[in-house]
């Protein structure tokens, strides 16, 4: 049995998909092959540096690389909003790239808040409303997406810029 990749929705030729962190620890190697096992091309985290450290993840660029996979950090605070104006570029970045044919996996420390506010806008970017991109989201993790109420109101407020960005 592999790493649960949540498959989200195909955009061009390509795959967004949402996870958990990695299994870190003795068998980090084997998780992060197994990711890339399931088709996985590049993965977005957004855990924050001192995350990133205690969750025993500093590889992950590596381990990535080691795969085959294309590794972006982006930090955001946990149960937070996206702190910098660069969350524009990268969501476009990644619609981009998977609209190009990139299958792409966001991850978090538990997968649903800040990828649940990341997975929502690379969708809200293709065309979908922030209601119906939290609702694909949250069928395809399995539970609701994202963590708090001003994560939600983060993608409708900035729908329009995230429609417009490029």
């Amino acid at each position: 049995m592999g790493p649960d990749i949540y498959k989200v929705a195909a955009i061009g030729q390509g795959m967004l998909a949402v996870m958990a962190k990695p299994v870190a620890g003795e068998w980090i190697a084997d998780e992060f092959s197994g990711i890339a096992r399931q088709g996985i091309t590049d993965m977005v985290s957004l855990l924050e540096r001192h995350e990133v450290r205690e969750l025993g993840l500093t590889e992950a660029p590596a381990l990535c690389a080691a795969n085959g996979m294309a590794f972006t950090s982006f930090p955001i605070a946990d149960r937070g909003l996206p702190a910098s104006p660069g969350v524009f570029a990268l969501v476009r970045d990644i619609g981009g790239r998977i609209a190009a044919g990139a299958h792409t996996v966001i991850h978090c420390r538990a997968g649903i808040g800040r990828t649940g506010l990341l997975a929502a806008a690379v969708l809200v970017r293709h065309g979908y409303t922030p209601e119906a991109a939290f609702r694909l989201v949250s069928r395809a993790r399995g539970v609701q997406v994202p963590d708090t109420p001003e994560q939600v109101d983060w993608v409708v407020q900035h729908r329009q810029r995230l429609q417009c960005t490029g």
